[in-house]
């Protein structure tokens, strides 16, 4: 009995350390499911973080387009300037140009109408040099018969 007794105080012994083990895997089983669900939260957030990761991505290189884009656009305006700043000049050019070219054809039109006076000056002197010659023929035709004609009173 005394053995038996001994033996029921070792299985009571052993039921305790066997409960208390239990125990402990039950702990160990549950820290360990708490282990895979905190494993699965940190995939999961592990692949969202890599979803952002590539939308970042998507977004930069966006960006970049867009940097690019606009420097691209700033260029093309600097060169919108730069045509607008040649055409003003080119505008400013064809009217002072314009403006000689008015005050040119002013003069030519005043040479030619100067032209036109010194063509009909020009046909009056001959007229005149024409009347000039056949008045100075007659006087001396007039002479030469006075001459004649005092000769022959003479004779």
């Amino acid at each position: 009995m005394a053995e038996n007794e001994s033996l029921q105080v070792q299985l009571e012994e052993l039921n305790y350390i066997l409960l208390q083990r239990e125990q402990e895997i039950a702990g160990l089983k549950e820290n360990n499911a708490a282990d895979a669900e905190l494993r699965s939260m940190l995939d999961m957030q592990l692949e969202e973080l890599q979803l952002m990761q590539n939308r970042i991505g998507k977004h930069q290189q966006k960006a970049e387009g867009a940097e690019e884009r606009e420097f691209e656009l700033h260029q093309e305006l600097s060169q919108a300037v730069k045509v607008q700043q040649q055409y003003s000049d080119l505008f400013q050019q064809y009217t002072y140009i314009n403006t000689q070219l008015e005050d040119i054809q002013a003069e030519l039109a005043k040479v030619k109408k100067r032209n036109v006076m010194l063509q009909q000056i020009a046909v009056k002197i001959g007229e005149m040099e024409s009347t000039l010659e056949n008045i100075t023929m007659e006087r001396d035709e007039l002479k030469a018969r006075l001459t004649e004609l005092e000769k022959l009173q003479a004779s």
